[in-house]
Parts: C-alpha cells; structure tokens; sequence
C-alpha cells in the first residue's frame, strides 16, 4: 500500500480541472528549488544563517498556500558527474538534522520534501537521510550502472515510504555524457515499475542554479520513449520560466523544479508572485490545448 508521501507523487493530475484548479496549485506542481537560495553563499555565510534564510523563504511559500513540495538538491564532494565548473558543496547545509527539522515544518503544512542525492554512492548516502519523512527521493541514473545495485536503492526507498525519481541526464557534461535514449532505458527496465516518478535534468548537470536553460528539444525523446512503458509521473528540472513553463508541460511534465525564477528573478518579485505568474502561464497553456 502506498504512503500518502509516495501516493502525491505518483498519482498523475485528475483529467478533469478547472482554471481554478491550475492557479491553487493543484494540477501541476511547482518545485522550488531550495539550492538557488544558498547558491554561491555557502563559504561566505555560516552554515546555520543559510539554514535560516531557506525556512524564511519556505515558510512564505508555505503561507502562500500553492505549494506542496520543496526540492533539496545535495552535492556531494564524491559525484564524478559534475562539469568543469563545480557547484557548491552543500552538505553543510542541508544536513540530515536541518532536512528533520525542514521535513517536520513543511509536513505539518501538508507538503512533503523531494531529496535529490548527487553522489556516486546513493545507496549509502541515503542511510545518512533515511530516518526522515521523505515525499522523495531523486538520485543520479548515471551513478548507478548495475541492475542489482539499482533494484536494492529503489527498495530502499520504497521501504522509506518515499517515491523513487531515478534523473535522467539528458545534457550532462564533459565529465560524463548522457547515455542514449535506449540505453537509458535498457538500464531503468527492471526497476520501472517500482518507479513513481521519472525526473529529467535539461541543462547541463548540476548547472550552476543562477544558470538559466531554455530548450526542451533533447528531452523530448526521453519522455516519448518513457511513455511506451511508464505510467507514473515525470518531472522536469533545469530552465523553467514563466517563458518556457507551457513547453515543459507540453511535454507531459506534471513537476517543473524551479529554482532561479522563483528565488533570483531579475523583476525583483518575492516568490509568492513568481508562482502566481508561473501557475496563471501553466493555466494558459493547459485550457488552450485543442
């Protein structure tokens, strides 16, 4: 039996909507991406200021009432998948301590956490993690290159009560190329039916959060090939804006991870408004469909 946790992110949006439905909230769901508030900071402030700075902006989400899922990436010094230019390790931050505490405020609001491990080791960092409510768990398909090993982190994600979000890279870096679209999914076959949700990065991996993408195109052939045998849910993470939200969702993503556009918009708007004016671009693009 599913937890409540895993249910809201395997569950695809009802069919049936209003307008109404999109501008709550509660057809797509908007992720925000945690890791844009730190970005950059991590040697310049202490550990517990950045710590006070992320549940300041949460809790303004939280009182906005639109929002019923917090995306917390972790980069972890032991991932050989990042580029040249490496982005902040933050296990400083977001500890398994302050993800409790992050854990408890946002459940007690009835949204859940969406934990993206990048490491080389997903299996024995999540044990670090795996004592906390979790909504889900996203961890690095190009880290994980073997059936068995595959099979024992899904189910010890499940065993967790969390959705298990293998991320597809479908840019990567210098340092380590995506894998074709049927090599991706020779590798997830085994484990796709134990599978919630499918996440793909469409910027380089581990871009830099203050770094925008734009175009969907290499992820379209992804999804397509997903759909063939995947009935769960996908999510898009890496250039969602009020400009390119619509192409996102056009390609069947029910979760959209924004970061920059909500935290480090150039418009100066607090994040309330931003997911207002992303949710009204979803609203058009979702009633507009022929």
């Amino acid at each position: 039996m599913l937890t409540d946790r895993q249910r809201f992110y395997f569950a695809q949006a009802s069919p049936t909507f209003t307008r109404q439905d999109v501008l709550d909230g509660k057809v797509v769901r908007l992720n925000p991406a945690l890791i844009t508030i730190t970005d950059g900071l991590v040697e310049k402030l202490p550990p517990e200021a950045l710590q006070e700075r992320v549940l300041a902006q949460v809790e303004l989400l939280l009182e906005h009432g639109k929002i019923r899922t917090f995306h917390v990436d972790v980069n972890f010094e032991d991932y050989g998948g990042f580029g040249a230019k490496r982005p902040d390790i933050n296990t400083v931050i977001f500890t398994p301590n302050f993800l409790t505490r992050l854990s408890e405020r946002v459940q007690a609001a009835g949204a859940f956490l969406d934990l993206h491990l990048l490491t080389d080791h997903p299996l024995d960092r999540l044990r670090e993690f795996e004592a906390i409510p979790l909504g889900a768990v996203c961890f690095q398909l190009d880290a994980v290159r073997e059936v068995a090993a595959l099979e024992a982190l899904v189910h010890q994600i499940i065993e967790m009560g969390a959705c298990a979000s293998p991320v597809i890279e479908t840019v990567g870096t210098e340092n380590r190329p995506p894998l074709p679209v049927e090599a991706t999914f020779a590798l997830l076959e085994p484990i796709l039916p134990s599978v919630g949700m499918l996440t793909f990065q469409a910027s380089s991996t581990a871009a830099r959060s203050n770094q925008r993408g734009g175009c969907f195109d290499h992820v379209a052939p992804y999804i397509a090939r997903a759909r063939r045998t995947f009935d769960g849910t996908f999510q898009i993470q890496g250039g969602i804006t009020t400009e390119t939200i619509g192409d996102a969702m056009r390609l069947g993503a029910e979760f959209l991870v924004c970061g920059t556009q909500i935290f480090r918009n150039s418009q100066g708007l607090i994040p309330p408004q931003v997911v207002d004016r992303l949710l009204a671009e979803a609203a058009c693009t979702l009633t507009s469909k022929p």
